[in-house]
């Protein structure tokens, strides 16, 4: 039998929460996509100038996210989950927050030290670096690296998810729909 959960996120973080997600799961495979295509495809353009919209998006959702979370707050986990494991959600709540911001910032300082223009849906974003190709290389390992951890958070985030729900009896998803 499963325990009541009558604490909801606030609705403004629930559908930051799920707009994000399918945004930056979005963006994460555009990503794998992208860097398997050939330079002559005349795709990868319009997918590039997509995804560096969409994750300057992300980046700005994310900010709006975090300052909701700050100022709103959220419901604690229930205490039938074992203190330890109340610790490690939160460590990995803020590591994916972490992300949020990581992502798009690191896509930004690639493209801008590489010399290529960020545009957000059409609108020149200021270049805020200078053209430099070693900081656009390790911005791009950078970019390259935290997409696949983001993408092992993520399964983590859904696997503790289900966990919760198998071994304590706790549905957590209702917190967020």
């Amino acid at each position: 039998m499963l325990l009541p959960m009558a604490d909801k996120y606030p609705l403004s973080i629930r559908v930051l929460h799920w707009l994000m997600a399918i945004t930056i799961i979005g963006l994460l495979a555009v990503g794998l996509i992208m860097s398997d295509m050939s330079k002559s495809d005349p795709l990868r353009a319009t997918l590039y100038s997509l995804h560096k919209s969409f994750g300057i998006t992300v980046l700005m959702l994310a900010s709006l996210r975090l300052a909701l979370k700050l100022k709103l707050g959220g419901p604690s986990l229930p205490g039938t989950i074992p203190a330890m494991e109340r610790h490690l959600a939160t460590l990995g709540h803020w590591a994916l927050y972490g992300f949020m911001f990581l992502m798009p910032v690191s896509g930004y300082v690639m493209s801008a030290s590489y010399g290529l223009p960020v545009r957000w849906f059409g609108i020149t974003v200021p270049r805020l670096v200078s053209i430099d190709k070693a900081r656009g290389a390790l911005a791009s390992d950078i970019h390259e690296f935290a997409a696949y951890a983001l993408i092992g958070m993520l399964l983590l985030h859904v696997g503790a998810v289900a966990l919760h729900y198998i071994s304590h009896h706790v549905n957590l998803l209702k917190r967020m729909t």
